[in-house]
C-alpha cells in the first residue's frame, strides 16, 4: 500500500542526504552528476533480479526461435490457455534451469553484444565502451 506520512519523509530525508553527496562527489571529481548516477545504477543493475528479466526479454526477441523450442522439448508447454507473458516466464525458467551456472553471465554478455549495434552512440561513448570490453577480456 501506500507509505506513511513519517516513511515518505524519511525517504525524502534520505534522498536528500544522497543529493547533497551527488552533488559533491560531482564537484570533487569533474564528472557530471548524471554520469555518476549511471555509472551507479549500472553497478547497482547486477544486483538487481528485475533486470536479470529484462535482459532475457531482449535476449528472447533475439532468439525466440531457439527459446520457443526449448519450451517444446521440454513438454511443459499445452499452448492452452497461455498467454505471451506466461510462455516467456516459463522460457525464462527453462533457460535458467538449462545453463544452471552462467545463465547471468550469458545474458549480460548478450546485452553487452548487443550495444556494439546500437545506433546513435557518440565516439567517446563507443571508445569508453571498447575500452570496458578490452580490460574485461585481459581479465
Amino acid at each position: 500500500g501506500r507509505p506513511s506520512e513519517a516513511v515518505l519523509d524519511m525517504i525524502q530525508e534520505g534522498l536528500d542526504h544522497i543529493t547533497a553527496y551527488l552533488t559533491d562527489l560531482a564537484t570533487c571529481s569533474g564528472q557530471p552528476p548524471q554520469q555518476i548516477l549511471d555509472r551507479f545504477l549500472k553497478q547497482y543493475s547486477r544486483l538487481n533480479p528485475a533486470n536479470d528479466w529484462n535482459r532475457y526479454l531482449k535476449y528472447f526477441s533475439h532468439y525466440t526461435e531457439r527459446e520457443l523450442e526449448r519450451l517444446r522439448k521440454s513438454g511443459s508447454f499445452t499452448g492452452a490457455q497461455s498467454t505471451a507473458a506466461t510462455v516467456r516466464k516459463k522460457c525464462y525458467e527453462l533457460f535458467k534451469k538449462e545453463y544452471s551456472d552462467t545463465w547471468q553471465e550469458i545474458l549480460i554478455k548478450f546485452e553487452e553484444s548487443t550495444q556494439y549495434t546500437e545506433t546513435g552512440k557518440t565516439v567517446t561513448q563507443r571508445q569508453q565502451l571498447f575500452n570496458k570490453s578490452a580490460k574485461r577480456f585481459t581479465q
